[in-house]
């Protein structure tokens, strides 16, 4: 009787053990990535989680610009490697009382499941839609791999984040623990991912009838941005791709080959 128990227990255990679903992206590699979260449990995450973007953040009112912005945003879904999902985008911005100085927030990001937010900042620094095409693939590539819920995994977990996909509106200590994943989101993914995403966003543009040189000339005038602000020390384990390197790796996916500008400014042991 005692083994009958035993072997119950196991059975019951693995029973409740969240089942792995293997997906294997379209790398140069063919590498397969694990992720602990079905297609639903995603999307019902994105979905509870968005709720929290609108009300941390204002929607901007202007139908225009969200119009073009979805519009752009639906032709890239539509030739983007997963269609698994409903993809949403939206243009955000943040509220009066929140903005603490003049400077613009020139940044989007993606929730795990299928949405794409775009900050109004960046809209108005785009030259024109292949640009703004670019920056909307490369968030859809983010979700195409699954980079926001393997994010929102490692630093959270798998139970938290199952709590906060069910009752983020029920709860108000798990309004704090949404904001906080969003907050998370809205960072730099890591050298790999970013560059990654980058790579997708080249191959989006093209299938979707945009100028990929739109992925290129945007992330150039990050750059000139980013030139203007304070100049930081390289730090060798940083885990964000300074954006000359995405630069160069951006135009070899784009023209097939570097100068020699650009190649010096891949790190040899990324050169590919």
């Amino acid at each position: 009787m005692g083994f009958r128990v035993f072997l119950s227990i196991i059975f019951i255990s693995f029973t409740f053990i969240p089942l792995v679903y293997p997906i294997e992206f379209e790398t140069s590699t063919g590498q397969e990535d694990i992720v602990f979260m079905s297609t639903d449990g995603e999307v019902n995450l994105g979905d509870s989680l968005s709720k929290s973007v609108e009300k941390k953040f204002q929607v901007v009112e202007d139908e225009a610009l969200q119009k073009r912005v979805s519009d752009i945003g639906q032709r890239i879904a539509s030739a983007c490697d997963r269609k698994d999902i409903i993809y949403h985008f939206m243009v955000i911005d943040v509220k009066e009382e929140d903005r603490k100085d003049e400077e613009p927030i020139i940044n989007a990001f993606a929730l795990p499941g299928g949405y794409v937010y775009v900050f109004k900042d960046l809209c108005d620094k785009v030259k024109d839609d292949g640009e703004l095409a670019g920056v909307i693939a490369h968030e859809v590539g983010h979700i195409v791999a699954r980079h926001s819920a393997k994010r929102l995994q490692a630093s959270f977990g798998y139970n938290i984040l199952m709590v906060l996909a069910s009752q983020t509106e029920r709860d108000r200590r798990n309004v704090g623990k949404a904001y906080s994943a969003i907050n998370s989101l809205m960072r730099a993914y890591s050298r790999e991912d970013e560059t990654f995403a980058d790579t997708l966003a080249v191959k989006y543009n093209k299938k979707a009838g945009f100028n990929p040189e739109g992925v290129v000339t945007f992330l150039e005038r990050l750059l000139e941005i980013q030139n203007k602000k304070p100049e930081r020390r390289y730090i060798s384990g940083r885990t964000h791709p300074y954006l000359s390197i995405r630069i160069s790796k951006a135009k070899q996916e784009v023209h097939g080959k570097m100068d020699f500008t650009d190649y010096i400014n891949i790190p040899t042991k990324t050169r590919k």
